[in-house]
């Protein structure tokens, strides 16, 4: 037997008010429009549906059961309904996402809560991983596109980069620390303390070279390694707090350490410049990004210009120079 959900659809709203007029006026159809599919539902399924009185329309003990069933129908009707409208819209499906562990903190896990907000039915996979590890990722189609310091991608021919923009970097320890009681710390003071950061690629040499003695090139995965290398910012943000080691992070990061006492910026005036770091967005060239991974991606945009907004004021100094692009 072929129901037409439309029909059950009138008889639910019909068994809510009770009335004809009522129930046509909340549907936007005539009463008698409203009448013809009541008489045509109860053709379909060979059975009264309503008990019809002057001054009250209410379901038969068969037509209860029917409309209980109908419930469940076009609740069933309306959930496919929807869901085919996230998909056409670009934002149902599957988004596999690999961020780089400074622009996962920054960008990508805040985009990511409003894009579940605005799409419950989203599927993500977002995977933290320190350059090398990102790189691998998505070359090995582990993600449909990575977000991440792109510099050392502008000539690879496999891939396509949409730029974010430039984020600017600043060193920090925690509060207290003895490099804060120097005037003007040099390169050799720094080198006396590590610094703890996630490996970056090797055209970032320069952030570290000068204050971190035990940084060397890991030959096996082609990156930069710092004294203490680590997969997530976060992870770096506590060992700061906890040790004398020096961190390497963006000013939104730390602000909250700031504010708390528990963590201080380093000035150096013997460094020329803050370092700045072009993240953006990269995926396989043969890869047709999804209109999902569109839109994640265009709210990842809002939030790095967000943060770019706030780096003016989120930690004034007087040592804050015009940033270097290594």
């Amino acid at each position: 037997m072929d129901i037409d959900l439309k029909l059950l659809h009138h008889a639910l709203v019909l068994a809510k008010h009770r009335h004809f007029g009522r129930a046509a006026s909340a549907l936007k159809v005539s009463q008698p429009t409203l009448s013809r599919n009541i008489a045509a539902l109860e053709k379909q399924l060979g059975m009264r549906v309503f008990e019809r009185s002057r001054r009250d329309v209410t379901a038969t003990p068969g037509g209860d059961e029917v409309l209980k069933m109908a419930d469940e129908l076009v609740a069933r009707a309306d959930a496919l309904a929807n869901r085919m409208d996230l998909l056409r819209d670009g934002r149902g499906g599957r988004v596999r996402i690999v961020a780089g562990a400074y622009i996962d903190d920054i960008a990508v896990q805040p985009a990511a809560i409003q894009f579940i907000r605005a799409n419950p039915s989203i599927h993500l996979e977002i995977i933290e991983r320190e350059w090398t590890a990102a790189l691998y990722s998505l070359m090995s189609d582990q993600a449909d596109f990575a977000v991440f310091d792109v510099l050392a991608l502008r000539d690879m021919p496999s891939l396509r980069v949409d730029s974010l923009g430039l984020l600017q970097g600043v060193y920090f320890c925690r509060a207290g620390h003895p490099l804060l009681t120097l005037s003007d710390p040099q390169p050799a003071d720094l080198r006396q303390y590590p610094l703890v950061a996630p490996s970056m690629s090797v055209s970032r040499m320069s952030f570290i070279a000068e204050m971190d003695s035990g940084a060397r090139i890991d030959e096996r995965g082609g990156g930069v390694s710092p004294s203490i290398a680590v997969s997530s910012f976060r992870s770096a943000l506590d060992i700061v707090a906890g040790t004398d080691a020096i961190g390497l992070g963006h000013a939104t990061q730390i602000a909250e350490g700031l504010a708390a006492g528990r963590l201080a910026q380093l000035r150096l005036p013997g460094i020329p410049s803050l370092p700045a770091v072009d993240m953006g967005v990269a995926w396989k060239r043969e890869r047709t990004l999804p209109p999902a991974a569109r839109a994640f991606i265009e709210l990842i945009r809002k939030r790095v210009r967000l943060v770019q907004a706030a780096e003016s004021t989120a930690i004034p100094g007087p040592t804050r120079r015009p940033s270097r692009r290594a």
